[in-house]
């Protein structure tokens, strides 16, 4: 890969994964109104998943700095 090529590459996954956790915090909403124990239970999955997207984010940022 050339050099050139990691900025833009670089800031569109940063964009994808910004768009993923938009729409985990959406569903995290919307997982509000299931029952209490379907509720718990996909609100451990998504601040998992959230997690994960922040600390991909992270890595991006940092990789971009190096």
């Amino acid at each position: 890969m050339e050099e050139g090529e990691s900025g833009p590459m670089a800031e569109s996954q940063l964009s994808e994964l910004r768009n993923m956790r938009v729409l985990l915090e959406e569903a995290r909403v919307h997982a509000r109104h299931l029952a209490y124990h379907r509720r718990a239970r996909l609100e451990d999955v998504l601040g998992e998943a959230l997690e994960e997207v922040d600390r991909q984010i992270e890595q991006l940022r940092r990789d971009g700095r190096g």
